[in-house]
């Protein structure tokens, strides 16, 4: 019982995550960006697509 809700808040935690550096990253661009400063989209982007790929597409193809 307890590993399913520990894998849940994994990915809800892999979303959160890609969402804020996704977004940060986003809000700098107006402040101007350098080349070392866009590991953040590129983990935020990372988060997201194991959050898809791992949670979301299993749960769509189950139903």
């Amino acid at each position: 019982m307890l590993k399913p809700i520990v894998k849940k808040i994994f990915f809800y935690f892999l979303l959160f995550c890609g969402i804020i550096m996704s977004t940060s990253h986003l809000g700098d661009n107006y402040m101007g960006i350098s080349d070392e400063e866009g590991y953040r989209m590129t983990i935020g982007f990372i988060c997201l697509l194991i959050f898809f790929l791992e949670y979301l597409l299993p749960k769509i193809r189950n139903k």
